[in-house]
């Protein structure tokens, strides 16, 4: 029987551990709830818009999520995006949208104010023209068939300003 120092045993399994997770993709978990595809919805599904907002050089998110009874929370994890709540709602108000904005911008911890920057929930459904503010959150919206759900990211807003809606129209359709 040959003898090997345990050291050199634990050193090997560290490094085995240390490769394979350098070489095994970080694939999205799927949802039972149905798929997601790049670019708007044509005949099914519910199309989701992430816009960065203008002081980001991210360019806006466009999927095709299907999937049933979901809610806007879960259709933002249902197209793969990295979704995160606050301290106080971690999973009914958005924080961040795939690292955006920063944690040095952003901690999270509370809700953010809208001085510092805040995510906007937006709305289309067949028949309306353009986008609609959400009156709701994202935990508590269920879309249907054939409307978009919008995301923008507003940075510094003060009383006297308005706010915009995502840059992406909206083509909203009726589901046969």
């Amino acid at each position: 029987m040959i003898k090997v120092p345990f050291r050199a045993v634990l050193i090997s399994l560290v490094a085995l551990v240390a490769i394979g997770g350098l070489v095994v993709p970080n694939l999205p978990t799927a949802s039972p709830n149905g798929d997601s595809a790049s670019g708007a919805c044509t005949s099914s599904g519910i199309s989701l818009v992430v816009d960065f907002g203008s002081d980001s050089k991210i360019q806006p998110v466009i999927r095709c999520v299907r999937g049933l009874d979901l809610s806007g929370w879960q259709i933002l994890e249902q197209a793969a995006l990295r979704v995160e709540g606050t301290s106080e709602y971690p999973k009914a108000f958005v924080c961040r949208i795939n690292d955006w904005p920063s944690e040095i911008a952003e901690d999270c911890m509370g809700t953010p104010g809208l001085t510092g920057g805040s995510w906007v929930y937006f709305y289309s459904k067949p028949g309306n023209n353009g986008w609609q503010r959400s009156p709701v959150g994202a935990a508590t919206r269920k879309p249907l068939c054939g409307e978009v759900e919008g995301w923008l990211f507003v940075n510094q807003i003060t009383g006297d300003q308005k706010f915009t809606s995502p840059k992406i129209e909206p083509s909203p359709f009726s589901c046969k």
